[in-house]
């Protein structure tokens, strides 16, 4: 009998380490699925829109250079759109901290995602921040690329 119980207790021993990684996977696997990339996340008229919310914002203070290129995807490139709605809302206009609407951030997100040469979709970007958290400005492989090369 003792016999017995130190093969079962190796055995669920054995079946709880194995299976950690498996639910892990899973976990990583669901969250993949429910993250998307900003490609096709918002619509051309919205980013029409936005260019006009910009022109009366933050062009006085941004170029349109400042949100596009190299820093921008090393800043934002791995990020959800929500981080970027997020510090727009809290610091822009600096003039006027949160004074738009949640939907001319949203048009300037959209605005900035063309900027940037992300393609527009059928569907307009919501100013909802659960699904603005699931969708990915670039993916983190484009997000590592952008990214200067470590000094050794």
């Amino acid at each position: 009998m003792r016999i017995f119980c130190v093969v079962l207790s190796r055995f669920l021993i054995l079946a709880v380490l194995t299976a950690a990684p498996l639910s892990a996977q899973t976990a990583d696997s669901a969250r993949a699925d429910s993250t998307r990339d900003a490609a096709g996340s918002y619509t051309e008229h919205q980013a029409l829109l936005g260019d006009t919310v910009y022109q009366k914002n933050c062009l006085s203070c941004h170029e349109t250079t400042y949100h596009t290129g190299e820093q921008f995807r090393f800043s934002w490139f791995g990020r959800s759109v929500y981080d970027l709605f997020k510090l727009l809302k809290t610091t822009m206009p600096d003039d006027n901290v949160g004074g738009l609407s949640d939907d001319e951030y949203t048009r300037v997100i959209a605005y900035i995602l063309k900027l940037n040469g992300f393609p527009a979709g059928a569907d307009s970007l919501k100013a909802d921040s659960t699904a603005m958290r699931r969708i990915r400005i670039g993916t983190s492989q484009h997000a590592d690329s952008a990214r200067p090369p470590r000094r050794r």
